[in-house]
């Protein structure tokens, strides 16, 4: 299983590599609609009694993905499942005879000739627990443009702050701003169009796997800031926002809303108070 799920993230990692030719030409395309509305807030008191900091935190995300079927139908490239969950008895026991084979070619195939006969099915299939035409893999096209759509933040920072040798003053000021996409900051693009959906045609449930990390949006200070930020990140100390096995919505659209009750963070004044975010994530999916 760990080879097969290597072999996968390697060709996925190839194909998401910027250039010029199209690695999933004629492959079926589609468009993802997210929109991910953040919200949190969190106070710090100092230790010395008088200083404290807080802050009320506002973003949303709304982006169109153009999506593309990556293929590899037997296994979802997006899934809460453990690559290395534990095998059927039969499969057990297969594998330690194919362990104890060892490099004799002989012992391999008498092996592999005795468990055909037993009537058990494709051993490859089975061990990687692959299930062919199950699902439906997209990720990000990277062939075009992978990503359009705003990254917002709106911020309200207070509390008082000892700035020696000045008096102990209040404050309370905005952290406001917008990203609009796409834009030509390859780095950026790279971490937004790291969108990835598995659709599981069995149960119709749908799994997402959404950019969180790297998409740092420009800002402005309103009056009476004394910090001097030009950009803060949409959300901290997350990597993707993730939602597995979701039911498909009425009429058996590809279409939900999910709330995210850990969606990372976000903080002011260098890491003094960090408000833990909440999400609530709304999608719509369609193939073209």
């Amino acid at each position: 299983m760990r080879l097969v799920l290597a072999l996968s993230s390697l060709f996925l990692t190839s194909a998401t590599m910027a250039c010029a030719q199209d690695p999933f030409a004629g492959n079926p395309r589609g468009r993802l609609d997210v929109r991910i509305e953040l919200s949190g807030r969190n106070r710090v008191d100092l230790p010395n009694g008088v200083e404290w900091a807080a802050i009320d935190a506002r973003r949303t995300l709304e982006i169109a993905f153009a999506v593309v079927d990556v293929g590899n139908d037997g296994l979802p490239i997006v899934s809460a499942s453990k690559a290395d969950a534990a095998l059927p008895p039969a499969m057990e026991d297969l594998k330690a005879k194919i362990d104890a084979c060892g490099e004799d070619q002989q012992c391999l195939a008498r092996t592999m000739m005795e468990f055909a006969k037993t009537g058990s099915g494709n051993p490859f299939l089975q061990m990687t627990g692959q299930q062919p035409g199950r699902y439906s893999n997209f990720a990000a096209d990277r062939a075009g443009t992978c990503a359009s759509g705003t990254l917002v933040v709106e911020d309200v920072l207070s509390g008082v702050n000892i700035s020696p040798p000045e008096p102990a003053r209040a404050y309370r000021f905005t952290r406001n701003g917008s990203l609009t996409l796409p834009k030509d900051d390859f780095n950026l693009m790279d971490a937004v169009c790291s969108a990835e959906v598995t659709l599981d045609r069995q149960t119709g449930h749908m799994s997402l796997r959404l950019p969180a990390a790297k998409l740092a949006v420009p800002v402005t200070l309103g009056p009476g800031a004394f910090t001097d930020e030009r950009a803060v990140p949409l959300i901290e100390s997350k990597q993707t926002i993730e939602l597995f096995d979701q039911p498909a919505g009425r009429d058996g659209a590809w279409t939900g809303v999910a709330e995210v009750a850990a969606a990372g963070s976000a903080s002011h004044n260098s890491g003094q108070v960090a408000a833990p975010l909440k999400a609530r994530v709304t999608w719509a999916f369609s193939e073209e």
